[in-house]
């Protein structure tokens, strides 16, 4: 995936969809080499199979289109009301995950959604700076993981009342 990041890109945002399956899943993989996100959330979940939620679910990607060219660059979603943003890093500071971060609260307030609610390693600054900013707050304790690789983490659970 090579965009001229010298040319003008244009970004939108498009609810996912089997159309675009190939290309989110590739999205996927390559977000899975340049974060532990993917990696944390499946050591944190484990064997546990989740319990069954009515709430309202969606998964938006973020677009990138320079000339013919058009593909996913990010990914957000809700479900279970647990919010999550992931976003290509040649594409991070120009505020896009903060554009992914506020479609989806929209969205879960049109939904009727009462709350959401996110997993944040502690030491990902950035990120628990835009969460806070959007009012997120922490609650429980810290919890400690050690990764396969042997880098260590701590995730903090933060809630966001709507």
């Amino acid at each position: 995936m090579t965009f001229d990041m010298s040319q003008p890109i244009a970004f939108s945002l498009e609810e996912a969809s089997l159309a675009r399956a190939a290309e989110w899943q590739q999205l996927i993989q390559e977000l899975m080499t340049e974060t532990d996100t993917f990696l944390i959330a499946s050591m944190r979940d484990g064997d546990e199979i989740p319990v069954k939620n009515d709430a309202p679910a969606i998964t938006l990607l973020l677009i990138a289109e320079q000339g013919e060219q058009s593909l996913p660059v990010g990914i957000g979603s809700i479900e279970n009301e647990e919010i999550g943003v992931a976003i290509l890093k040649q594409f991070h500071g120009a505020g896009l995950g903060q554009d992914l971060m506020r479609s989806l609260l929209d969205w879960a307030k049109l939904n009727g959604l009462s709350k959401v609610w996110l997993d944040v390693q502690i030491d990902n600054d950035i990120a628990v700076h835009i969460y806070q900013k959007y009012g997120f707050l922490s609650v429980d304790e810290k919890e400690h993981f050690t990764l396969p690789n042997g880098r260590d983490t701590e995730l903090q659970r933060m809630i966001l009342e709507l």
